[in-house]
């Protein structure tokens, strides 16, 4: 079993930088067509505005509202008090120091989604069940879960997954990037430094990393901070999912044909 946790919200930001055939519904509506009946939480924050979301949603989805609203002014005096900073890379692949990103309605969403998460597979029996978190603007291939499920059932020792194949690991920024290549019966797969947030894996590492995963940082920063604690995560060749941004889809896949 997959427990899925879709993060979505009312408060769209427009559709600049995306594809001409990309929607938020249509995003949805692949979930949904794709997720072969795992349960499904949806974090939605704000009120419910769209018609294509309110209507009745299946057995298996279960809809809690937040409000980003309210979590904002803790996160930021924190943000403001520690003044953190971390080690990235530039286009060009060279160091560069810079200060973890002051919060916002998303950050705070997200946080807010981490404590929805941690307190639903607390009673979860079997710990070694998978969970998988999925941002409103990702498209899926028919089949993704067999092939998620799949990974871990080969790799015991896996932790973390994406089934995102980000483009920004075939540029400069990542060059002399190299990483073992592991086959699972769907897919060959690499270790990769970082990814976006819709990734998962086994609840038992949620679990262990809880601290890092509740901690006010960017996607990078958090992969960065699992990295110290030998956590890993991998990403299938070509993917089998894409963020839905001009210059950011998943290369050799046309996700336009993607219903």
């Amino acid at each position: 079993m997959i427990h899925i946790f879709f993060r979505t919200t009312s408060n769209k930001r427009d559709n600049k930088n995306r594809p001409d055939w990309f929607s938020y519904e249509r995003c949805w509506k692949n979930l949904l067509g794709t997720c072969m009946d795992n349960p499904i939480t949806v974090i939605h924050d704000g009120e419910i505005e769209f018609e294509w979301f309110k209507e009745m949603p299946p057995a298996n989805v279960d809809i809690v509202q937040i409000d980003s609203n309210k979590a904002i002014e803790p996160l930021i005096k924190e943000w403001e008090e520690k003044g953190e900073t971390y080690v990235d890379q530039d286009a060009f692949g060279n160091s560069i120091e810079k200060r973890l990103e002051k919060p916002d309605r998303e950050k705070a969403a997200g946080s807010l989604m981490y404590e929805i998460i941690f307190e639903k597979i607390k009673d979860v029996e079997n710990k070694n069940e998978l969970l998988y978190m999925i941002e409103d603007d990702y498209i899926h291939l028919e089949g993704w879960p067999a092939i998620f499920e799949d990974v871990f059932y080969h790799y015991k020792d896996l932790t973390y997954a994406t089934l995102y194949d980000h483009p920004d690991k075939y540029t400069e920024r990542y060059k002399g990037l190299q990483t073992p290549l592991i086959m699972s019966s769907y897919s060959h797969w690499r270790f990769v430094p970082s990814s976006c947030g819709t990734f998962g894996g086994r609840i038992s590492a949620f679990l262990n990393d809880k601290e890092i995963h509740m901690n006010d940082l960017g996607d990078h920063n958090k992969f960065l901070k699992l990295a110290q604690r030998n956590r890993s995560i991998i990403s299938p060749v070509p993917g089998f999912a894409t963020h839905c941004i001009n210059n950011f889809l998943a290369p050799y896949r046309d996700w336009s044909r993607i219903q």
